[in-house]
């Protein structure tokens, strides 16, 4: 069976490891330096704090966040995410706000976005499901800060610049089967300098003596990435650009298979948009047919690429098209050690009739 994810690994990812060696230790030190300075002068940010992973990142840029406006609680996102992203919204002690998708991809609609924008609004959290970008145009016109969910789109691109150097803060995940892994850890990318010095001291496994003595016991949370992860997550940034071709390459031969295909839609890039292809899914009235027809000719396709979270909290009445598209969605291997044979039995069996819909 072709896998539906998989971390994408090479040999020379670990030349890093001799270095930890020979300076025998693992925690903070000059990987984790290099991988931060990597981190501001590609995505355009002023400081670049390293976790433990993408959920934490996000949970601190909330919590430094809702220092600066006290009185507002509440984070506007997209109904169909990952669901650490809405735990670390109420481990934040912040109220999430569903909203609906659009209509013709899995990706969060600003207009549904614009219902919900209150004076008690925090934050809207574009989250790029998929690695297909949101509309960041949109979202700004809510003058509230933007937070760029990048843990699936590093390497999407509007106008030539990354998702990730756009908003308030970026939050990107090093996790297993991520665009750029570690096995864990993650980072946010914050360009305001106030919030950045909060959010770095909020991760921070203890403070000094001195600090302490300063303004009293204050809370941290030690979420922070030692060397074993900052080289690993350094080494595949630094081919990052190897990767998204591959991947784009990968999606070009999908999209001609299914061109043309009338039950089928495909999600598109518009004239300024590129994604990363971190999946590669389309919507289908027929998606069991679909999946039956792939998982027979050996390959893991998937009906599903994250979780419809308004069902959870029993409100899947306010998300009508989440509801209709979320049992449209069929997710294909688009992986960047695929073998050239790989690659075509998927393209294939994508240009061949599924059986009868069920």
């Amino acid at each position: 069976m072709i896998p539906h994810s998989a971390t994408a690994l090479i040999a020379s990812d670990f030349e890093y490891i001799q270095g930890i060696i020979e300076r025998n230790y693992v925690g903070q030190g000059p990987l984790c330096a290099n991988l931060q300075a990597l981190l501001t002068s590609q995505f355009a940010c002023r400081e670049a704090m390293l976790t433990d992973s993408g959920t934490a990142a996000l949970h601190l840029s909330l919590l430094a966040l809702r220092g600066r406006h006290p009185k507002k609680d509440r984070v506007l996102l997209s109904g169909y995410v990952c669901p650490e992203v809405v735990g670390a919204v109420i481990q934040a002690g912040l109220e999430p706000a569903l909203a609906d998708v659009r209509e013709d991809s899995l990706n969060v609609d600003m207009n549904s976005i614009a219902q919900l924008v209150d004076a008690r609004s925090l934050a809207v959290i574009c989250t790029n499901i998929g690695g297909v970008p949101d509309d960041y145009n949109h979202a700004a016109q809510f003058e509230i800060p933007i937070i760029s969910d990048c843990a699936q789109a590093v390497g999407s691109r509007i106008g030539g610049n990354d998702v990730a150097a756009a908003g308030l803060f970026s939050i990107l995940s090093f996790g297993s089967t991520k665009m750029v892994t570690a096995g864990g850890g993650g980072a946010v990318l914050c360009r305001d300098d106030v919030l950045g010095h909060a959010i770095g001291t909020l991760s921070r496994q203890e403070l000094s003596v001195q600090e302490y003595r300063q303004s009293g016991f204050r809370l941290t949370f030690g979420q922070h990435m030692g060397e074993l992860l900052a080289g690993l997550a350094a080494a595949q940034l630094r081919r990052l650009e190897r990767t998204l071709k591959r991947r784009r390459e990968v999606a070009e031969i999908y999209d001609h298979a299914l061109e043309g295909r009338a039950d089928v839609v495909l999600v598109r890039e518009g004239p300024l948009v590129k994604f990363n292809r971190f999946r590669y899914y389309f919507l289908t009235e027929r998606a069991a047919s679909w999946t039956d027809h792939l998982r027979a000719a050996g390959i893991d396709a998937r009906r599903s690429i994250s979780h419809v979270i308004p069902e959870y909290f029993g409100k899947l009445s306010n998300v009508p098209r989440l509801r209709r598209l979320s049992n449209m969605v069929v997710s294909v291997p688009i992986l960047p050690a695929m073998t050239a044979a790989e690659v075509m039995l998927v393209a294939e069996t994508l240009g061949s009739a599924p059986g009868r819909s069920l």
